[in-house]
């Protein structure tokens, strides 16, 4: 359903030089742009880099983008670097950056091996890289043993909220069976029921979200929940990256806003299904709490 366009990134090759901002060409042919050259000094072996990374399409459309959060890529640089069709476009592009640094790279399609069928018929696409900060062993050590000890505190926090979204999920599913639900219904045939309203505008196409989310057949029976991982999913909306119900759904959300999607299986896994947890023709049911939108 997802496609990671990072793994494109990777593959491509790129080297670029500390200069003014212009646009130039990589040894290899490709164009890029230093936007912004950033500050301090350059990474150190075996130092991490931090960064975000926006990848869009030739019509400007965003495809993919990874921010600051438990979702921001991280790269170690080594002492070492691969060449020729080995050689790791990222690793070599911050090997050279700079904290605050802005990078943009035009890669032609038809040079990366094997593209996806989701940007075959684009001539080219854009990635955007922006270099957060630096640390190093001690630093980098430091720094994911807190993320794990504040990881591990949201996860007990919403595994003592998993009870009560079971028995809101059993009541709520019981009531839209019965017809006692007055839910709202897209043309695409999707329904939908907010329980609590946000605040602002709508999550809108091109915007990253980040939701909890449980997820049952209509049966009742779980297949997947994010609240049990202690991590809520982020995503861009209406790129694709999820179940054509989720998008249509979650846009018709606002942040903070807490809702019920019943989704028909033409908008969730289709006639197939997912095996062995999704079974074919299986419409779908999410309780979803929309905690962020970022882009607006």
């Amino acid at each position: 359903m997802k496609f990671n366009f990072i793994a494109i990134l990777f593959a491509c090759t790129l080297f670029i030089c500390s200069c003014k901002p212009s646009e130039t060409k990589t040894p290899s042919g490709y164009h890029y742009t230093i936007v912004t050259e950033g500050t301090g000094e350059k990474p150190k072996t075996n130092e991490y880099v931090f960064f975000t990374i926006k990848i869009s399409g030739d019509d400007g459309k965003v495809l993919q983008e990874m921010k600051e959060g438990p979702q921001m890529p991280i790269i170690q640089i080594p002492a070492e670097f691969k060449t020729g069709k080995e050689a790791n476009a990222v690793i070599e592009l911050l090997a050279v950056s700079k904290v605050g640094g802005v990078y943009k790279l035009i890669m032609p399609v038809d040079s990366i091996p094997n593209a996806p069928m989701d940007i075959q018929s684009m001539k080219h696409i854009e990635y955007e890289i922006t270099v957060k900060q630096i640390k190093n062993e001690e630093d980098y050590k430091k720094y994911m043993e807190e993320q794990q000890a504040e990881q591990q505190a949201k996860m007990s926090a919403n595994m003592e909220k998993i009870p009560a979204i079971e028995e809101l999920v059993k009541t709520t599913l019981n009531d839209f069976k019965s017809g006692k639900l007055e839910t709202k219904k897209t043309d695409s045939g999707l329904k939908y029921y907010i329980l609590k309203e946000g605040e602002g505008s709508n999550a809108a196409s091109g915007n990253t979200v980040t939701v909890n989310y449980y997820g049952t057949l209509m049966d009742g029976t779980r297949f997947d929940d994010s609240f049990s991982r202690g991590q809520s999913f982020p995503f861009t909306l209406g790129v694709g990256q999820v179940i054509k119900g989720w998008d249509e759904g979650v846009a018709l959300l606002n942040k903070g806003a807490k809702a019920f999607l019943f989704i028909p299986y033409a908008m969730a896994y289709g006639e197939a299904g997912s095996p062995p947890t999704i079974p074919a023709k299986s419409d779908l049911v999410f309780y979803v709490e929309l905690e962020d939108i970022s882009g607006q």
